[in-house]
């Protein structure tokens, strides 16, 4: 499971890959935790359970990233742990300014050159982020 920043000239672009769907979602939680709050120490104390309702594998990815976002911005909510599927809820805690630092504000994840697929027996995908 990892992530990589790729290079852009004014938002912020991601790869991820994992050797299947459950790390994939797991690398996109951990890279938009990152971007928010840099190596900031997040725990698992609450569950936020995230409704997927798509066919394409790239729309949830999408449509997760966007929610995990969306719980940021409206409760400082960060993400420490996804379950695997089905479920795909997610375990974090609120934002603590005594233990967390914000590093970066994210204004939206696009759709825009959004890529989700299988090679061989790893999962890669590719997201944009408005900055």
């Amino acid at each position: 499971m990892s992530y990589r920043f790729l290079p852009h000239t004014a938002d912020l672009r991601a790869a991820l890959e994992a050797p299947d769907l459950d790390g994939l979602y797991q690398s996109a939680a951990d890279m938009l935790r990152d971007v928010l709050v840099g190596r900031s120490p997040v725990e698992a104390h609450e569950r936020r359970v995230i409704e997927l309702p798509a066919e394409d594998e790239g729309e949830r990815l999408y449509r997760f990233l966007r929610e995990l976002l969306f719980l940021y911005d409206t409760e400082t909510f960060l993400p420490a742990r996804v379950e695997p599927a089905p479920s795909r809820a997610v375990w974090g805690e609120l934002f603590d300014p005594t233990r967390h630092t914000a590093e970066r504000q994210l204004k939206a994840v696009t759709r825009h050159g959004l890529s989700c697929r299988r090679e061989d027996a790893t999962w890669r995908a590719e997201i944009l982020f408005d900055l």
